[in-house]
């Protein structure tokens, strides 16, 4: 079945859906910037090098590069796979790490995820049904 023969309401829910999935995971990276949530998602993490070399660098006083922390924090603590192997983040710093903000980064991390895969999916089909 080709993209063009689906009903306009269908491409239309097709397309806006992977907007707003996204949407949203930034909106809860946007709500954890903007609250108190963040001194306490930066203080909680002091063992990586990379995210204190990033608090000094970009520093706390901008959205754009408090809204950046907030991000690399949440990936780090979502995937901590590969940082706790190397030694770069401590097993229990992430365990004392607040669990209700692990779970809202978490959340936030896999909505843009989801959404920029399913985005991706979207252009494929649309273009493979143009070909």
């Amino acid at each position: 079945m080709s993209f063009e023969t689906w009903p306009v309401a269908m491409k239309i829910m097709f397309l806006v859906t992977p907007f707003l999935i996204s949407i949203a995971g930034v909106s809860i990276n946007l709500y954890i910037t903007l609250t108190r949530d963040f001194h306490v998602a930066c203080s909680s993490i002091t063992s990586n090098p990379y995210i204190e070399a990033v608090k000094v660098a970009w520093g706390t006083s901008s959205l754009k590069w408090r809204w950046m922390l907030i991000c690399n924090i949440g990936g780090l603590v979502t995937f901590p796979g590969l940082a706790l192997r190397y030694g770069k983040l401590d097993i229990n710093e992430l365990k004392a790490f607040p669990p209700k903000l692990k779970r809202r980064l978490g959340v936030s991390v896999w909505l843009s995820i989801i959404g920029f895969v399913w985005l991706s999916v979207a252009v494929a089909v649309v273009e493979l049904s143009n070909a």
